[in-house]
């Protein structure tokens, strides 16, 4: 191996970096800008094992990989690899610069990927970086659960806009078109990307009532959301979705969003041939005095801008 001083990698850091990822491509590229940072390498790649080829999740890239390559090396012997002088492969047909190391990542004992690291400028301490590696590879496992997850969660709220969907006088496209619209306003009034998510979910559920009890939809879909806790956050904003403005009510401003993003979109579905402008001016004149100051200036601003013209 090359003698050069190794550097200590910074892994409560990147433990913590990981952490905040959503999904399995994120976290790979989080890990692979981290490492290729800290080793100062030109290249630094996470390839997981999928049998009989390598897969790298920050780009969706497939490789055949025989024994014989670098990686596959590493794969076998389950241990560090490292090549100082002879290039090597990553993988099958693909040179690695030397100096290049592989290291596999083990979560509870299994192996779930190797980090590969080329032209390296500082060499890892590989004692530090495998045990270290071992326990970021758990991050791995919690991030893929929680993509799978919401990957789950997208398709039921899919389901129920289908169902609502197939209801008599059901505007097709309801559903997203509020969802949509309260996530734009909730934009332009400067809400946290949290609060836009939160807008955004409660603009696919607002409706779930319909499917529960039609003749008082609203309240019948805040008990439900409320019966799992997973969307219990949005109760209240669907709750009151048809909820004039008081402002002794207490309510937040999401639940006004949300209550203008529905009332508008209802009122442009009866009048579809006459352009967003117009519908605007007329809706805050007719019915302005039923929602949020705020709120009917973002939709305003959304209508000058163009953006309420994109949502179809």
């Amino acid at each position: 191996p090359v003698n050069i001083d190794a550097v200590s990698f910074p892994w409560q850091s990147a433990i913590q970096e990981l952490a905040l990822t959503r999904t399995r491509e994120e976290w790979a590229g989080s890990l692979e800008y981290l490492g290729g940072q800290l080793a100062e390498a030109d290249v630094c790649t996470f390839l997981t094992w999928r049998e009989p080829r390598w897969f790298r999740p920050a780009t969706g890239e497939s490789f055949e990989a025989p024994e014989q390559t670098l990686v596959g090396s590493a794969w076998q012997n389950v241990e560090a690899t490292s090549r100082s002088t002879n290039p090597g492969e990553v993988w099958a047909g693909r040179p690695a610069a030397a100096p290049c190391w592989a290291l596999p990542m083990r979560s509870f004992g299994r192996v779930i990927g190797i980090l590969t690291l080329e032209k390296v400028g500082h060499p890892p301490n590989l004692e530090e970086w495998t045990s270290m590696l071992d326990l970021v590879a758990h991050s791995w496992e919690t991030v893929g659960r929680l993509e799978d997850n919401n990957a789950y969660q997208e398709q039921t709220e899919l389901l129920f806009v289908k169902a609502l969907e197939a209801l008599p006088n059901f505007h097709s496209g309801h559903v997203q078109r509020v969802a949509l619209t309260a996530s734009e306003l909730g934009r332009l009034l400067d809400l946290s990307a949290f609060q836009r998510q939160r807008l955004l979910r409660a603009g696919r559920y607002h409706d779930v009532g319909m499917l529960l009890n039609p003749s008082d939809h609203a309240s019948a879909g805040a008990r439900y959301l409320l019966q799992g806790k997973i969307h219990a956050d949005l109760a209240s904003l669907v709750e009151h979705h048809h909820q004039a403005y008081d402002e002794s009510l207490g309510l937040g401003l999401e639940e006004w969003v949300l209550a203008l993003a529905e009332h508008f979109s209802e009122y442009r579905e009866v009048h579809p041939d006459e352009s967003v402008d117009v519908l605007v001016q007329r809706f805050v004149l007719q019915h302005g005095k039923r929602h949020n100051p705020a709120a009917l200036d973002a939709l305003v601003g959304l209508s000058v801008s163009g953006k309420l013209e994109e949502i179809s």
